[in-house]
């Protein structure tokens, strides 16, 4: 027990005692902490998440957020490209509506089947080098697109290109890490800007450049937004917690220290340490027992949320034209590509992905994520029904808006969600 004597009374203090074979007890109070800070401070730990916490949020969470924001845009681009470029393609290479569906479909089969292996890379050796490569995959593959020779290779190319896409979301997860948990929701939910913005950006460029250059204009300018990354992928950190727990720890401590250097903040005193994991990285890992249920549930919500967001971007195309169909008396045209009015219909359903956030913004922290998610699955149902009735092309416009706003809602939801 630690005491001192001190007038015949026991008081309770801080001391260090020593043994000796005869009995005798040695007694030497313990200084305070205050006097002997350099051997407290020693003994003082800390993880990057605490680190993270205590460095706030400062002008390098914004860069961080602009820079892994153009991965969210070259997304972006890349699949709303998918939107515009099959009517274009339907016609002049006189394709059928099996072989305009594939084109779509070689995309996400190229993610599907590389985001495993993204993610054991990005566990290996770092969020950083994965974005570099896969940024460098998208531009590389996406610019060769625009001089394909065949329907075989355009297929082979897009393929690719989605393959390079499946690595993208770790921009995401690499600004989640350095975010505080009181701003990060918040944070997270406005990068929706940047997604819709490069759908913008990639509507409004076909506007001008499929009627004037073609298609192929419109995948070489499409690839803009990756190639912007790889010049300013200098400024994107590499993450503080893989450093630390692939052992770099100095490298990791170097970093943070630039951050408290840009944020005018400090870090807490003492010696970075990893936070306490059992495993890391694994697979397997998903389908243990404290994880099965977890994991089967984002699969779910995965599949509903990838569903009804691309579902709707991808066929808004279709839809607009189907809805010219029904309104010139159901006459059909196999060449029939996308007039002003759908650009600009298309333009203003994407204005609803805007319109989201303030209210994704206020919900997410006031009712919490899994009810927010909630809310915004019940209203993209409604709003999808809906557009089964045949109404007028603005009336039809403001359908696609409100789905485009509530399905972005639940993107905003599972992305956080999952990452959490």
């Amino acid at each position: 027990m630690d005491f001192s004597l001190a007038d015949g009374r026991i008081f309770f203090t801080n001391t260090q005692e020593r043994f000796f074979e005869d009995g005798n007890v040695d007694i030497r109070t313990r200084l305070p902490c205050e006097r002997r800070r350099s051997s407290c401070d020693a003994d003082r730990k800390f993880t990057v998440e605490e680190a993270v916490e205590v460095l706030g949020v400062g002008w390098f969470q914004f860069r961080l957020w602009a820079i892994t924001g153009l991965f969210s845009m070259a997304d972006a681009c890349e699949m709303m490209l998918l939107a515009v470029l099959s009517p274009e393609l339907r016609c002049q290479w006189g394709l059928s509506q099996t072989q305009v569906a594939l084109i779509t479909t070689v995309v996400f089969i190229g993610m599907g089947t590389t985001s495993p292996f993204w993610g054991i890379l990005a566990d290996r050796y770092g969020r950083r080098n994965n974005l570099m490569l896969a940024s460098v995959v998208v531009w590389y593959f996406g610019l060769l697109t625009s001089f394909s020779p065949s329907y075989f290779w355009l297929l082979l190319l897009r393929g690719l290109v989605g393959a390079g896409m499946a690595g993208m979301p770790h921009g995401f997860t690499l600004l989640t890490e350095y975010l505080p948990q009181k701003y990060r929701a918040k944070i997270l939910i406005f990068g929706s800007v940047c997604w819709a913005t490069g759908t913008m950006f990639e509507i409004t460029l076909s506007a001008i450049v499929i009627p004037r250059l073609g298609w192929r204009w419109l995948l070489a300018l499409s690839s803009i937004p990756c190639l912007a990354i790889i010049v300013l992928f200098r400024y994107l950190p590499m993450s503080a917690r893989y450093l630390v727990g692939a052992g770099r720890k100095e490298e990791a401590f170097r970093i943070l220290q630039s951050i408290a250097k840009i944020n005018k903040t400090q870090l807490p005193e003492g010696e970075l340490v990893e936070e306490m994991q059992d495993q890391r990285g694994h697979p397997k890992l998903l389908f243990s027992r404290s994880y099965l249920r977890t994991t089967l549930q984002l699969w779910v919500l995965w599949f509903g949320t990838a569903l009804t967001y691309y579902g709707m971007v991808l066929a808004s195309a279709e839809i607009l034209q189907l809805h010219n169909a029904k309104t010139a008396g159901g006459q059909t045209c196999k060449c029939s590509g996308l007039k002003t009015d759908d650009y600009v219909s298309m333009i203003f359903s994407t204005l609803g992905e805007y319109i989201s956030l303030p209210l994704n913004m206020l919900l997410i922290d006031v009712i919490g994520r899994r009810y927010t998610g909630a809310v915004n699955f019940v209203g993209c149902s409604v709003f999808f029904l809906l557009i089964q009735v045949h109404v007028s092309q603005e009336v039809l416009t403001f359908f696609i808006f409100m789905v485009r706003g509530f399905s972005t809602g639940i993107f905003n939801f599972v992305y956080i969600y999952t990452t959490e």
